[in-house]
C-alpha cells in the first residue's frame, strides 16, 4: 500500500539525516555496545567458494550490526577518523586471538586499497589506518601491498555473483614488495566481510606475488 511505503521511506530519511547530522555536528552519542564474534568464519567461506578460496583464515572481531554500521559510515563517509579508536581495541584483541596463534611472528600486514578517486575523495583509506594502528601495536610491519587499478561498483548493491565479477582483475601488486613477501604469511586487513569477493580477490594477488599464507582481520 502506498501509505505503508511512504511511512518505510520516511523513516529511513530521518536517519539518514540524523547519522549525517550527528556525524557533521557531533552531537554527543550513547555508550556503544557492539556485537562481538571473534571467530574464524574461514570454515563457511571456504565451503562456499571451494578451490577457489584463497584465505588460510578469515577472523572476525565483530558482528555487522545497525550500531556498527552506523559507525562505519560515519568512519568512512564522513571524515571521522577519529572513529579508528572504537575499533582498533576490538581488532588488536581479535589479532592476539588468533593471528599470533596461527601465523608466523614476522607476518607481513597491509590492508585492502582504494581507488586513486575513492581515497582522494574520502582523503584516507579508513582501512589502512586501522592496519597501520595494528602494526605498530603488536609491532609488525606494515606495507602497502596492493593497489586497486580499476574503479568498480559499491559492493553493497550487488549480489554475490556480481560482486565476484565486479572485483575480478581489479587489484594489481606493487612489484617492488616482491622480496617482502616472500614465503610469509600476510595478514589482510579490511573493514566489512560479507560474501568475500574483495578479499578473496586481494589474497589470490598476494599468494601469486609469494606470500606463503594469506589470513583476513
Amino acid at each position: 500500500p502506498e501509505k505503508y511505503l511512504h511511512a518505510i521511506f520516511m523513516t529511513h530519511l530521518f536517519s539518514r539525516i540524523s547519522i549525517f547530522f550527528s556525524n557533521v555536528f557531533l552531537i554527543p552519542e550513547e555508550t556503544l555496545v557492539f556485537d562481538e564474534l571473534f571467530a574464524d568464519r574461514n570454515p563457511h567461506y571456504k565451503e562456499a567458494m571451494g578451490e577457489y578460496w584463497n584465505l588460510d583464515g578469515t577472523f572476525v572481531a565483530l558482528g555487522y550490526t545497525d550500531e556498527l554500521k552506523n559507525e562505519l559510515e560515519a568512519y568512512k563517509y564522513y571524515s571521522r577518523q577519529e572513529k579508528k579508536d572504537v575499533f582498533l581495541p576490538k581488532l588488536c584483541e581479535c589479532f592476539e586471538l588468533f593471528c599470533l596463534e596461527n601465523t608466523d611472528r614476522d607476518a607481513v600486514i597491509t590492508t585492502v586499497p582504494l581507488h586513486f578517486l575513492s581515497r582522494f575523495k574520502r582523503g584516507y583509506n579508513h582501512s589502512e589506518l586501522l592496519a597501520r594502528g595494528i602494526a605498530k601495536q603488536e609491532g609488525n610491519i606494515f606495507r602497502n601491498l596492493l593497489k586497486k587499478s580499476r574503479l568498480t561498483k559499491h559492493q553493497a548493491k550487488l549480489s554475490r555473483s556480481d560482486r565476484l565479477r565486479n572485483v575480478r582483475n581489479s587489484f594489481s601488486f606493487h612489484k617492488k614488495y616482491l622480496a617482502d613477501i616472500k614465503g610469509k604469511d600476510i595478514i589482510l586487513v579490511d573493514d566489512v566481510i560479507s560474501t568475500g569477493s574483495t578479499i578473496n580477490e586481494c589474497a589470490k594477488i598476494l599468494r601469486n606475488n609469494g606470500a606463503k599464507r594469506v589470513f583476513g582481520l
